[in-house]
């Protein structure tokens, strides 16, 4: 798959995606807001350690259900964070960018400015215009599953079966499998149960046979498996949990500490 300028052979080898959160309240405690300087430090970090591609977003994604004081900003504030880190990053290095967005507005503005992905959780459900976008940018998109369970069915069926029909709806307009990434939506319209049934047959979302990216990074169903964990203190089950994606067949991964991923990554392929 070529993302921006860059050739991934994900049949063959995972990749790493930084996650650089241009948001006030990040449920992971990360978020650096408006400091573009800040931004460019960490990208430096990531980068220098071969982390593959970064995912900047500017609006909190974090459910309110969950969490409270969720910070909404506008459309304009997000366009404007979001195009001033990729210019910036775009003047000293040409790694891929992925927009973290549901706004069509916002991916149009970005790939204006150099972004390589189309990362939207809302499964285009959010704003009809996102599939124009993503068919006139002719870049990958990530199709993340974010839709209401039953409860009395596998849930990775659910997934599986609504991915595979958002799949058919990309295609049908113009979009092929070469330019989607499939997202299982850990967090998103799932309890922790799901989640963690979703996780242990995450062999069925890789036998769609599309790249698979999993983004469980310092997620509260994780907190909950290891004795209710703070988000402070979920690095080590969010790396426990790329281990055991890597092994079901998932070959990205959106993670928090992405250079501790990679190099852990980088250390089981050599090994391979």
């Amino acid at each position: 798959m070529k993302i921006g300028n860059s050739k991934f052979d994900l049949e063959n080898r995972t990749a790493v995606i930084g996650i650089v959160n241009l948001t006030d309240d990040s449920f992971s405690g990360d978020g650096i807001g408006p400091d573009i300087n800040k931004a460019l430090n960490l990208i430096k970090s990531f980068t220098d350690s071969g982390v593959d591609i970064i995912d900047i977003g500017a609006e909190s994604t974090r459910p309110k259900s969950l969490y409270k004081n969720v910070v909404e900003i506008s459309e304009d504030q997000e366009i404007n964070r979001v195009v001033s880190v990729i210019e910036k990053l775009r003047k000293i290095s040409d790694v891929p960018i992925s927009i973290d967005t549901r706004k069509s507005r916002v991916a149009l503005e970005a790939v204006k400015a150099g972004g390589s992905i189309i990362n939207d959780i809302s499964m285009l459900e959010y704003d009809p215009k996102m599939i124009e976008v993503v068919r006139s940018a002719d870049i990958p998109y990530i199709l993340t599953h974010n839709k209401p369970l039953k409860n009395n069915d596998s849930v990775a069926g659910q997934v599986k079966k609504d991915l595979v029909e958002k799949i058919d709806f990309l295609n049908s307009n113009g979009i092929n499998n070469n330019k989607i990434i499939i997202d299982p939506g850990f967090g998103f319209n799932k309890n922790i149960n799901q989640n963690i049934e979703l996780h242990q047959d995450l062999e069925q979302i890789s036998s769609i046979g599309l790249p698979v990216l999993v983004g469980t990074s310092r997620k509260s169903f994780l907190g909950k498996i290891a004795d209710d964990a703070s988000v402070s203190d979920r690095e080590e089950v969010s790396i426990a949990s790329v281990i055991v994606a890597k092994e079901k067949g998932a070959k990205l991964f959106r993670v928090h500490d992405a250079v501790v991923v990679k190099n852990l990554l980088n250390f089981i392929e050599k090994l391979s």
